[in-house]
């Protein structure tokens, strides 16, 4: 008699864990739903560089008496590089298998999806930290004011940029700070009934409110602990989306499960981000 086992059922296990690990990723990820991500169709099994236009502003002129004069702005471009391969591996034995208590899959999935995201997000926000246009070294350690949130806005409308359209990311340190300041609203004030699931947990001057554990609290001199940030200021794409791969292994009477990831970003337009740093 014929039973279905590990081994045959070996097909089905990838579609199964590779649902569950996209899904926890995609809980998990802050940074990649603040960014630009929308050449993540184009990039989709091709290429490692994609070259993204940066247009250069064209400046009009009075019309006098004479003819008009025609203008050829020179633009420049950003490199998106595709270089980030990155991966989770478990082994689960079928002892393992068999004795566990019920939703050993879920956790192993967390556990893989958590690693991957946390990961990706650190990679997104480090391109975000490198952008050195502006910033603003606060008063005290994972403190900030009101007035210095201003002045962060301020600079960015100088240059253009619609900070109605930004988003205010910070450590978790520099959130409790927030809530000191009366003007902050909460996701509760308004409506929001699920901002653990989207990372958006208020409001400040218009702008949406994330926090991510990827920036620290370290007291350090010049570490950044927030960002306001225009979502075009860098390009992300994913070009993997989460896949999972298995085989049985007869010599360790388990199943090797690995789940993997490609991606890359750069930073577009950095005068598009202001930076809050410790002093």
């Amino acid at each position: 008699m014929a039973n279905i086992t590990t081994t045959t059922a070996a097909n089905f296990i990838p579609e199964i864990w590779s649902d569950g690990v996209k899904n926890y990723l995609e809980r998990k990820l802050v940074f990649e739903q603040l960014v630009d991500s929308s050449y993540s169709e184009i990039v989709k099994g091709r290429g490692d560089v994609f070259h993204i236009p940066k247009l250069t502003e064209t400046s009009d002129a009075a019309k006098g008496g004479s003819a008009v004069t025609f203008s050829a702005d020179t633009h420049g471009e950003a490199q998106l590089t595709v270089d980030q391969h990155r991966y989770a591996a478990k082994l689960i034995e079928d002892l393992a298998s068999i004795q566990a208590n019920p939703g050993l899959l879920e956790k192993e999935v967390s556990t893989m999806g958590y690693a991957l995201a946390k990961t990706m997000d650190a990679f997104i926000e480090s391109k975000v930290e490198a952008a050195t246009t502006n910033g603003t070294a606060l008063a005290a350690d994972n403190v900030i004011t009101a007035a210095e949130l201003r002045a962060g806005m301020k600079t960015l409308m100088e240059a253009d940029v619609p900070v109605d359209e930004c988003n205010l990311v910070v450590s978790p340190a520099l959130y409790t700070s927030l809530l000191g300041i009366a003007d902050f609203v909460d996701a509760s004030k308004y409506g929001d009934g699920a901002p653990a699931a989207t990372g958006n947990i208020g409001r400040l001057y218009g702008m949406p409110v994330f926090t991510s554990t990827v920036m620290g609290a370290s007291g350090t001199t010049g570490v950044e602990v927030g960002y306001i940030m225009h979502p075009s200021a860098v390009n992300f794409a994913r070009q993997l989306e989460p896949r999972v791969q298995s085989e049985y292994s007869v010599e360790d009477l388990g199943t090797k499960v690995v789940s993997d990831v490609v991606y890359g970003a750069v930073t577009t337009f950095e005068g598009r981000i202001h930076e809050f740093r410790n002093p």
